[in-house]
């Protein structure tokens, strides 16, 4: 597995637990979910990917 394809996966259950959280979780709990994914995803979106930036011989 690709590190791209593993960052979406980890960035989808971030998500997952942030939407899923119950109403009664703390704030502190919350915001390091919140964190979490703000990390997971901006690592994703400055993820260099070779096959990307290729130029066709």
């Amino acid at each position: 597995m690709s590190r791209r394809e593993e960052l979406e996966k980890e960035v989808e259950i971030a998500r997952k637990r942030l939407d899923q959280a119950p109403l009664n979780i703390s704030e502190e709990v919350l915001e390091a979910y919140r964190k979490e994914h703000e990390s997971l995803t901006l690592e994703l979106n400055n993820l260099y990917d070779d096959d990307e930036d290729e130029q066709p011989g």
